[in-house]
């Protein structure tokens, strides 16, 4: 069986705007055969994202209220609800191949998250995927999912709540139907960060027979 190549991008800057577009070039670059597969990791200042169309199956935002915190709102361009972002929440992304057909969204959920839930397991946290595009640990969401595919193309991105400001997005926040509360992973462990959780991913995928590689750009 031929090696998989992951490329891994931490990326430091911290303006949604900017980190939204470099999501979508990957996803562009990779789609057209210029990368091998990829995760990609970075950090956010406060904003709320948003998928493309409003539906009250996946939730919402409290519009007046973002306009009241001067909180700003981007729109994604994978579907869903919306997320709230802030220093304490780390994103993840990974870019895989399809099997030259699409892939059924809870599939899609399920293939990305089983990396995370590892290393978080590693890590001490009890996490498992909640369908249909959930993390959840000891009855709470930590983590939010949303995916884009093509034929060639897979893009699954999560958050996960490592120590975000959780007044703030329940303030902001407008919960799906059946969604249980959130919670951050600090509350069961203040010694990990976005950089534990980042590393222990990279060593699921060595384990998991990756040939891992850090991106340079």
């Amino acid at each position: 069986m031929a090696v998989r190549e992951m490329l891994v991008y931490f990326d430091e800057g911290r303006d949604p705007l900017v980190n939204l577009r470099r999501e979508s070039e990957l996803f562009e670059r990779f789609d057209g055969g210029g990368l091998p597969e990829c995760v990609r990791f970075w950090v956010n200042t406060e904003c709320l994202v948003r998928g493309r169309a409003k539906s009250a199956k996946y939730g919402w935002y409290d519009e007046a209220m973002a306009a009241k915190m001067k909180v700003p709102v981007m729109e994604r361009s994978t579907g869903g609800g919306v997320v709230y972002q802030d220093e304490g929440n780390l994103n993840w992304s990974f870019f895989l191949k399809t099997p030259g057909t699409f892939v059924s969204p809870v599939v899609a959920f399920k293939r990305a998250s089983d990396y995370v839930t590892r290393a978080l397991k590693t890590l001490g946290v009890q996490a498992d995927f909640s369908p249909p595009n959930r993390i959840d640990a000891h009855g709470h969401k930590i983590s939010g999912m949303a995916a884009r595919s093509t034929k060639r193309t897979l893009l699954v991105h999560g958050t996960l709540l490592i120590d975000s400001d959780l007044d703030r997005l329940n303030l902001l926040c407008i919960s799906p139907p059946g969604c249980p509360p959130v919670s951050n992973i600090s509350e069961w462990d203040r010694g990990i960060d976005a950089d534990a959780v980042a590393k222990a991913v990279v060593a699921v995928l060595k384990e998991a027979d990756f040939e891992v590689r850090m991106a340079d750009g």
